[in-house]
């Protein structure tokens, strides 16, 4: 995006998602989606991709066995490698459900930029072009409080997941290792409308949309 030259490929979802052959005795980074980068960029967003992992598998851990295997071994070894690091990526918010779990709290705008990021390298590697309107990006794996010890949804992200869902639903669902990301894009040329969908781990959603219309109404 930054129109710099091309001096490698940035992984779109990182790299660090996709287990090894050998770590699970299948092949799960084929066909991986890549897009050009420059080294100053890729190098970079090294931590953030760490962040971003950790947060979708610490919801995710029991969704399936990949999930479950990336949580106990690249992730923990990581923990232990960088304990302060990983202590920094949530702050805990108390219990809820009877003490049986733990709200965290995340940086939300460096989330996004996670999603961003990724939502855009889709866009490139489907259309062929860039994506230089704000994304905006929702999803129903977050909740806006606690309230009798219950996480309380955030309505207007639902109602945003409803529209999304409805304008993708016939879009055909991508993704060459589904046990880990698949997802759906459509793009309305004559709207300027670009709308994603993913899910992570058969758990973890993220929805985005961008458009003209969407961007005047939030300024």
């Amino acid at each position: 995006m930054c129109s710099s030259p091309e001096t490698s490929r940035e992984h779109a979802p990182p790299q660090c998602f996709f287990p090894e052959a050998q770590e699970i005795g299948r092949d799960l980074r084929k066909n991986l989606v890549t897009v050009p980068s420059c080294d100053t960029h890729n190098s970079k967003k090294s931590k953030d991709d760490e962040f971003f992992r950790a947060v979708v598998l610490f919801t995710a851990v029991a969704a399936n066995k990949v999930a479950k295997h990336q949580f106990m071994g690249k992730m923990m070894r990581a923990v232990a490698r960088k304990p302060h690091a990983y202590s920094h990526f949530f702050k805990d918010e108390g219990t809820l459900a009877d003490g049986t779990a733990h709200a965290l709290r995340i940086e939300r705008e460096r989330f996004d930029t996670c999603i961003d990021h990724l939502v855009r390298a889709i866009f490139y590697d489907t259309y062929k072009q860039k994506w230089i309107l704000p994304m905006f990006i929702v999803s129903p794996n977050f909740y806006s409080t606690i309230d009798n010890d219950r996480a309380v949804p955030h309505s207007p992200t639902y109602d945003a997941i409803r529209v999304s869902r409805q304008f993708l639903g016939q879009e055909a669902v991508r993704g060459e290792n589904p046990d880990i990301f698949k997802y759906r894009v459509r793009y309305d040329e004559e709207a300027k409308m670009y709308a994603f969908a993913g899910i992570f781990y058969d758990f973890f959603e993220v929805y985005s949309a961008s458009s003209p219309e969407l961007t005047n109404a939030a300024i």
